[in-house]
């Protein structure tokens, strides 16, 4: 399955790049758990701009994921993602304007309009998983 995944990103699949990443972050199908590899095939997710890979490329940033924090790039792309219908990038948001991270004010309208979106299914791509 990694082989044909990898195939497939390195030949331009946004959604294989960003499977692949999450196969790096969480250490699954035989590879060994590497958040360095996780965001740099997020980082190529999100160049490809698949919603899911934004997301993830995202939380990277925010969260020192395999890398350095940058608050201003993770909420641009978290905040693009939620608006192409990432259920991740509209969590992010909610947790940022909730607790007023990453350089936010709190504002519990605009965690609630973001949070609302995932409690509604409105979000077209669903990616969280059971932690958030």
């Amino acid at each position: 399955k990694v082989k044909e995944l990898r195939a497939k990103a390195e030949g331009g699949d946004g959604t294989a790049m960003w499977k692949l990443g999450g196969f790096y972050e969480y250490g699954d199908y035989g590879l060994a758990k590497d958040d360095v590899q996780a965001r740099a095939w997020y980082e190529r997710s999100a160049a490809t701009r698949d919603p899911r890979g934004i997301g993830s490329f995202g939380e990277c940033l925010l969260c020192c994921i395999g890398g350095p924090k940058d608050n201003v790039l993770g909420l641009m792309n978290a905040t693009e993602a939620a608006h192409l219908g990432s259920e991740l990038g509209a969590y992010l948001l909610g947790q940022v304007f909730c607790k007023g991270m990453s350089g936010l004010s709190k504002d519990k309208a605009r965690a609630r309009f973001w949070l609302k979106k995932i409690v509604d299914s409105e979000c077209k791509y669903k990616h969280l998983d059971e932690d958030g």
